[in-house]
C-alpha cells in the first residue's frame, strides 16, 4: 500500500489518499509535540522542537514520522508503505525524523533548504531500528502415509505431513469407495479392490489447499 498528503502549517490535513498516515494530537493539548531536537548531539543544554507527529502503520508495525513544523509549513508527503518518505515542495519545512512507537530515533531527514539539494538521510550511530514484518507464511504441499494394501475389514491408521510454515492446516480424508469409513486418519475397508485415498488440507492464512493421494488395493 502506499499514502500521501499535503499538510499545511501544523494541523492542517488535505488530499489525504489513504490510511497509513495519520496525525497524533498530544494528550497534554495543542497541535505539536515537544521533540529533543533530533539533530543536536552532545552539549550541556537540551533544546527542544515543535513538531507535527504522524503515526505510521503498515502490516510490519508502527513509527512516527515528525516534522519540524511553523504556521508557514506546506509539504506533500509520500509514504511507499515501507517506511520511506519522499517530502515534496517543502516549504518552511527544513527537517524530519523517523521514530520508533516509544520515539527511539530510528532516522532523520535534511531537506532542500538546508541540504541544497537533495534530501539527505541521516542514521547516528545506535539508532533503533525500522519494524520488520514477519516472512509470508508458506504452505507448499500435504502427504499421506499408510498402508497401501489391506484385507477387507481392517481399518488402518494414516498419518498426514505437510510442507511450509502455515499453522493453521485442516486435515480431511475421504475414500473414493463411500462404503469405507474414514474417522480422521482412521479407515475401515469394506469391500475388495482398489481404492483412492485423497487428503485434502486448508490453510486460510495462506490461502490455498493442496492434496495427496494414497492407492490401496484390499484382498
Amino acid at each position: 500500500m502506499a499514502d500521501s498528503l499535503v499538510l499545511t502549517g501544523v494541523k492542517d490535513v488535505r488530499k489525504h489518499t489513504g490510511t497509513e498516515m495519520l496525525r497524533l494530537t498530544p494528550k497534554g493539548g495543542g497541535d505539536t509535540f515537544q521533540l529533543k531536537r533530533w539533530w543536536v548531539t552532545g552539549g550541556v543544554s537540551t533544546c527542544y522542537e515543535d513538531a507535527t507527529v504522524f503515526n505510521v502503520t503498515t502490516a510490519a508495525g508502527t513509527v512516527k514520522l515528525a516534522l519540524a513544523t511553523s504556521m508557514s509549513t506546506n509539504v506533500r508527503i509520500d509514504h511507499d508503505g515501507s517506511f520511506n518518505f519522499t517530502f515534496i515542495g517543502s516549504n518552511e519545512l527544513s527537517r524530519a525524523a523517523l521514530y520508533t512507537d516509544t520515539f527511539e530515533l530510528i532516522e532523520h531527514y535534511v531537506l532542500p533548504s538546508i541540504s541544497g539539494g537533495k534530501v539527505m538521510t541521516v542514521t547516528p550511530p545506535g539508532s533503533a531500528d525500522r519494524p520488520s514484518a514477519a516472512p509470508a507464511k508458506t504452505f507448499t504441499a500435504v502427504t499421506l502415509t499408510g498402508a497401501d494394501a489391506a484385507n477387507d475389514g481392517d481399518t488402518e491408521t494414516y498419518t498426514f505431513d505437510k510442507t511450509g510454515t502455515a499453522t493453521d492446516v485442516v486435515y480431511t480424508l475421504s475414500s473414493s469407495v463411500g462404503e469405507d469409513t474414514v474417522a480422521g486418519g482412521n479407515v475401515t475397508f469394506d469391500g475388495t479392490g482398489e481404492r483412492t485415498l485423497t487428503l485434502s488440507g486448508v490453510s486460510a492464512e495462506v490461502g490455498n489447499t493442496r492434496t495427496d493421494t494414497l492407492t490401496v488395493t484390499i484382498s
